[in-house]
């Protein structure tokens, strides 16, 4: 899901105040009696026209585009349950819904849709308030993903999954092959060649950039780490009070200081995502590549002003070797609360909603969420589809490699804190020039106390 470019930069306080308590000293030891109430949601309001009233209602609360489809899709082939949506926030109000309601211990909906970044954070330390769906047998459906979507409702272990994955976010190259036709520039395949590629249409009069750095990019940009080898943070459930934190490794410094040397040559910019201004040069000509999400594809054809002439393309995107991992920035599952009225109905609900053909399609095709679905994945109708904005171009055959082959990440259970440091060490370096190493061992430092200040042991 686009949304954690802007999510993890503003979830509510109340998310990092969770966080605390989870893991120094909550009461719960995790094994809370699991619910079995299955008339407990009888008077629950729903967004949705319930197609059958008279069976169990299992609560939702999710912002997936076009979510209400999915719903009725479910309710018209489920007569024992029915779906109830009873909330559509967006995700950071979501997240602070559901922090509100784990403190009064009440309130919260059966499932609820979560970003893999923000799972540790409901999951972490001897309070968790994410069921454990192997319980319920999620793994007979385990083989029905990616693995790397599975890894993360992993969340870095392998005894224990706290959700099904939904949709992931690729990365790639967008690109304006008018651009590079234009000026006579060579696509490129590798970072030295993007540089190279920058500093030809700088020198043959491009008036843009190649293309752009975004200080706020929080999950983007450890994509760009992952891809060079530097995996900056380790959590795993299996072992949950513990943390690792690297984010001045060798890998990392090397991608700084990368972008940090190209923002210098004036061939890349450093504007900061999801603002006015962003939008507008996504699409007026001002960058030559946009390298990103897979969600990117909707995002740039809803966007109002697409330069005249503009040809869109999609490749992958530039690597350091050839044998460079796949990378991903995004993503969300469904997960079943610690609050669920009656948990083994709200399991079952959460590993079928997306389960069958016609879902998937709803999915892909009127929510724009790129599936983790293998079979999906793998369908000729998928990988053959052309796309209008990018000239019918077949991109599902660029993307949906880079969705299969991705490993998996993990997070942070103070993710956002995270987020927040490091969008601070980035203007630093992108755009007042600091020292790389000296802010990156810094940022390091600031992760390491704050916690250890959260009582998690720091690897």
């Amino acid at each position: 899901m686009r949304s954690i470019n802007k999510v993890l930069g503003i979830v509510l306080a109340g998310a990092m105040a969770l966080s605390v308590g989870a893991c120094g000293s909550g009461s719960n030891d995790g094994s809370k009696a699991a619910g079995s109430d299955a008339h407990a949601n009888d008077s629950a309001k729903c967004i949705n026209k319930v197609k059958n009233p008279k069976a169990e209602k299992v609560t939702l609360w999710s912002w997936y585009p076009q979510v209400e489809k999915l719903i009725d899709h479910f309710n018209e082939t489920h007569n024992d349950v029915q779906v109830c949506w009873t909330s559509s926030d967006q995700s950071a109000k979501a997240y602070s819904r559901f922090s509100t309601a784990i403190k009064a211990k009440s309130g919260a909906a059966d499932i609820v849709q979560l970003e893999y970044a923000m799972m540790p954070q409901y999951a972490s330390g001897v309070e968790k308030h994410l069921v454990d769906l192997n319980k319920y047998g999620v793994g007979k459906i385990k083989d029905n993903y990616t693995p790397g979507a599975w890894k993360d409702v992993q969340l870095g272990g392998n005894k224990s999954v706290y959700g099904v994955p939904v949709d992931v976010g690729p990365v790639v190259m967008y690109y304006r092959k008018d651009i590079f036709d234009k000026y006579g520039v060579q696509l490129p395949t590798t970072w030295d060649e993007y540089e190279k590629a920058g500093l030809e249409l700088k020198a043959k009069g491009y008036q843009g950039h190649i293309g752009n750095w975004q200080p706020n990019g929080t999950l983007f940009n450890y994509a760009y780490y992952d891809q060079a080898g530097g995996k900056v943070f380790k959590y795993s459930a299996n072992d949950p009070e513990k943390v690792g934190i690297n984010v001045n490794s060798d890998s990392v410094k090397k991608v700084v200081t990368f972008w940090q040397k190209m923002a210098k040559e004036g061939i890349v910019a450093t504007d900061d995502t999801d603002t006015a201004a962003w939008n507008k040069k996504n699409v007026d000509g001002s960058y030559a590549t946009i390298i990103h999400a897979s969600w990117m594809v909707g995002y740039l054809n809803g966007l109002s002003g697409v330069q005249d002439g503009s040809i869109w393309q999609v490749a992958k995107a530039p690597g350091w070797t050839a044998n460079d991992p796949a990378i991903n920035c995004g993503g969300s599952a469904l997960t079943v609360t610690d609050q669920a009225k009656d948990t083994k109905q709200a399991a079952k609900v959460a590993m079928e909603f997306f389960g069958d053909d016609q879902a998937q399609d709803i999915a892909v095709n009127d929510s724009g969420l790129y599936p983790t679905w293998q079979k999906k994945l793998k369908s000729e109708a998928f990988l053959n589809r052309g796309e209008k904005f990018f000239n019918n171009q077949q991109i599902n055959k660029i993307i949906a490699p880079v969705a299969q082959n991705y490993k998996g990440y993990q997070f942070l259970p103070f993710q956002t804190y995270a987020n927040d440091e490091q969008t601070k060490t980035l203007a630093a370096i992108l755009r007042d020039g600091a020292n790389v190493d000296t802010k990156l061992d810094a940022w390091e430092k600031t992760l390491s106390t704050y916690a250890k200040q959260q009582g998690f042991t720091v690897e």
